[in-house]
């Protein structure tokens, strides 16, 4: 028998432990029933927002060693321009158990080193120029690949089914320029799909890109996905835009004799 309990909550209701256990149940193991079969990765939120010298990464929920961290508050860290690739991480610091509780951290760091070890994850790269000012606003979805003074988020892992994928705002860009202009078919369910708010796996992307393309990719990285959405989207930007007309009732007019 699968038993379903819930606590009752009245007034002068002492709570005992079973119920007080079931509360603990029932916060952390919903996730984990939400997220079966899911990679890895961020699951929502996480965005970088960039200052002229600090950068702060937005709330959000990681999925990292079958745990979700909640990131309840924003995360700043300062950085300065070095001409040279930086890597923003977060970095899990080791599980520390008390009488009452056990405590997972986490902590941002900003490097050099472009590797990444078990215990971190990427939320952002980039290039800053001296007397430069880093961005993370772009001017169209290529320029996501800016070398230089652009907050580039293509490599960051979010959580999918099977394996990590792109973000949804990165496939969301793709959509929104895409969709106004003449779709194939193909182009028009991949674009709907996206933008209808669905979790879109590197499964599905690859599918898409495969049969658009008439190619064949054997290591759907993030980067690879991204390279060859911007092969699509500059296809599709060279056809017709897309022409939107609205219906307009016709006047009927009566001449009388």
């Amino acid at each position: 028998m699968n038993e379903q309990k819930y606590p009752q909550f009245e007034r002068l209701h002492v709570l005992r432990t079973e119920a007080l256990c079931s509360i603990r149940d029932r916060a952390f193991d919903i996730f984990p029933l939400f997220m079966e079969n899911y990679s890895e990765g961020i699951v929502s939120g996480c965005l970088p927002i960039a200052t002229p010298d600090t950068i702060t990464v937005g709330r959000g929920m990681i999925l990292h060693n079958n745990f979700f961290y909640l990131l309840n508050e924003p995360m700043s860290i300062e950085y300065a321009p070095t001409e040279e690739y930086m890597m923003l991480k977060i970095i899990f610091e080791p599980e520390l158990e008390t009488e009452n509780f056990i405590q997972r951290d986490v902590n941002l760091i900003l490097t050099h080193d472009m590797d990444l070890a078990e215990n971190e994850i990427e939320i952002c790269r980039f290039k800053l120029k001296k007397g430069a000012v880093l961005r993370a606003n772009y001017t169209d979805f290529f320029d996501r690949a800016t070398e230089f003074d652009t907050i580039n988020t293509i490599n960051v892992p979010y959580a999918a089914i099977g394996g990590q994928t792109l973000s949804s705002e990165i496939l969301g860009a793709f959509a929104t320029e895409a969709k106004d202009f003449e779709l194939s078919t193909m182009d028009f369910q991949f674009c709907f799909s996206v933008l209808s708010g669905r979790r879109i796996s590197a499964a599905q992307i690859s599918l898409y890109i495969e049969h658009r393309l008439k190619t064949e990719i054997s290591n759907p990285t993030n980067q690879t996905l991204y390279d060859n959405l911007c092969l699509i989207l500059r296809e599709i930007k060279n056809g017709k835009r897309r022409e939107i007309t609205g219906t307009r009732r016709r006047r009927r007019e009566i001449m009388l004799d």
